[in-house]
């Protein structure tokens, strides 16, 4: 099996104002500390319009679906969704397939 491709897009909260929000992105981008990722962009929408809702993305690659599985259940993913995430985020949406 190749590469893995992993995509979450949120849709942050409104009520958690900006401390919040700014709580939750810190938290996602500190994920890049991980072991796991080969790759990991994350951003806001370039085209607002198009994005439904979702106000923040992230893109990552992975070696292989082994590799996902490891980073998606450490101590740190988790905590930051369970901490960070969950309480900021209104609706999420996670995407995984394989890079031919």
């Amino acid at each position: 099996m190749g590469k893995i491709v992993h995509i979450v897009l949120w849709k942050l909260r409104k009520q958690a104002g900006e401390d919040g929000f700014a709580q939750a992105k810190a938290a996602i981008a500190n994920l890049k500390t991980v072991p796991g990722p080969e790759t990991f962009h994350l951003g806001p929408p370039l085209l607002d319009g198009r994005a439904k809702g979702f106000n923040w993305g992230l893109y990552s690659v992975f070696a292989s679906p082994e590799a996902l599985q490891t980073y998606a259940v450490s101590e740190a993913h988790v905590n930051v969704v369970e901490k960070h995430v969950k309480p900021n985020v209104e609706e999420l949406l996670a995407y995984d397939f394989e890079l031919e």
